[in-house]
């Protein structure tokens, strides 16, 4: 995931609403959600590696960004990262408790969000540039710096969840929620030059990067970078959670090829253990 934005005990009825786009090179094998066999788990798949980037159990939800900084190298034998939200969706430790248990070393930089429904509604971030802590009720965002980083993206998604909320009423569905969350999730307006993040990979490539949806052709890279790019990159997936307090976990996930709907809007819904 590129970037997370999530709404923790902000509706009397649903103690997170998680909404998320994935960017990656639109080359790269991926499944869109759906079960896996031999589990109750929802996700998308990453055929190159095998993990996910966001996915629901009954009652837990996890979604996983990567940290953008090109100058740091990976760690020998790296873990996939998409292996993280994928064993806390098939496991039983606590949020916290899966946090604290992780190699964090193993992994290029990351930020994990990590929620199961109980007596307090755990929700944690998990990463290896910051300790894991628990998150406090209010609206909230990710992207691919540290967690409520004040990006552009993250603070017009932000401020666009909470209006979104703003009277929502006490059953969510397509039209009065999940509708407007993908409008949401489709803004493709760039940050201005002076409010981008500096991350190492240029002013360009920030600027192309900065909108909420992202479109990037292969000659739009920078000329450095450009040459070593499989090919365009942009949003693949936009993923919608909602978690209701009786236990019922739905999701809504809608794929996208070279910025266009690839395919209809897909939903799942998992009743309470």
């Amino acid at each position: 995931m590129c970037l997370l934005l999530f709404a923790y005990h902000c509706h009397p009825n649903y103690p997170l609403l998680m909404l998320a786009n994935r960017d990656e090179f639109y080359q790269r094998p991926a499944e869109p959600a759906g079960p896996w066999p031999g589990t109750r788990m929802v996700a998308g798949r990453d055929l190159e590696a095998g993990g996910t980037w966001a996915g629901i159990a009954s009652g837990r939800v996890a979604a996983v960004t990567n940290i953008r900084e090109p100058d740091i190298p990976s760690p020998p034998d790296a873990l996939s990262r998409g292996d993280i939200p994928r064993d806390f969706l098939q496991g039983q430790a606590s949020p916290l408790a899966f946090a604290e248990a992780l190699e964090r070393d193993r992994y290029r930089g990351f930020n994990a969000l990590l929620f199961h429904l109980g007596a307090s509604d755990e929700l944690v971030c998990a990463g290896n540039r910051h300790q894991p802590f628990r998150f406090a009720p209010g609206v909230h965002g990710i992207s691919n710096g540290t967690p409520d980083a004040p990006w552009p993206k993250v603070e017009r998604g932000r401020a666009a969840l909470a209006e979104l909320l703003n009277g929502m009423p006490a059953d969510l569905r397509e039209s009065n929620f999940v509708d407007r969350a993908l409008a949401l999730l489709r803004d493709q307006r760039p940050a201005p030059p002076e409010a981008l993040p500096y991350t190492g990979v240029g002013p360009a490539l920030e600027s192309a990067l900065s909108p909420i949806f992202v479109r990037i052709e292969r000659g739009d890279f920078p000329g450095s970078i450009a040459a070593e790019t499989p090919g365009p990159y942009g949003t693949r997936a936009s993923t919608i959670v909602a978690v209701h307090s009786n236990g019922t976990t739905q999701l809504w996930e809608q794929t996208y090829r070279e910025g266009r709907p690839a395919g209809q809007l897909r939903q799942f819904t998992l009743s309470a253990e």
